[in-house]
């Protein structure tokens, strides 16, 4: 999952009609199999678009991997796995190079808002 994940994110990051990053666009993958958890988890991803990446750490926690991107842009993926490290959620927010979330995209069995301990342990 990680180098595609980060490819296809380098690859569209600068593609905005594609629909596989935020503005409520279809998800990438599957999401949570649950439809009314998949659109609150989507609505809860939608309301960082605009924000900002510092409001975004300080809120979600450092991101378990971020990059910069050949167009300026920052890449920042929060992980969430289960007690085996079997990756439950994989959720990317794009920032442009002023450091405001334009997009998102999340791939996982269970995705969700963040709760204390969710993140940051991959």
């Amino acid at each position: 999952m990680s180098w595609r994940f980060w490819m296809l994110a380098a690859a569209l990051s600068s593609v905005s009609s594609c629909g596989l990053f935020g503005g409520g666009e279809p998800r990438e993958g599957g999401g949570s199999n649950t439809p009314v958890a998949s659109a609150s988890y989507e609505q809860t991803l939608q309301s960082w678009v605009d924000a900002s990446e510092q409001d975004l750490v300080a809120s979600w926690g450092v991101p378990d991997r971020s990059q910069r991107l050949s167009d300026g842009t920052e890449a920042l993926e929060y992980r969430r796995l289960d007690h085996d490290g079997k990756l439950l959620c994989s959720t990317l927010f794009t920032a442009d190079g002023a450091g405001t979330i334009r997009r998102w995209a999340y791939r996982g069995s269970d995705c969700r808002a963040p709760r204390l301990g969710d993140y940051g342990k991959s």
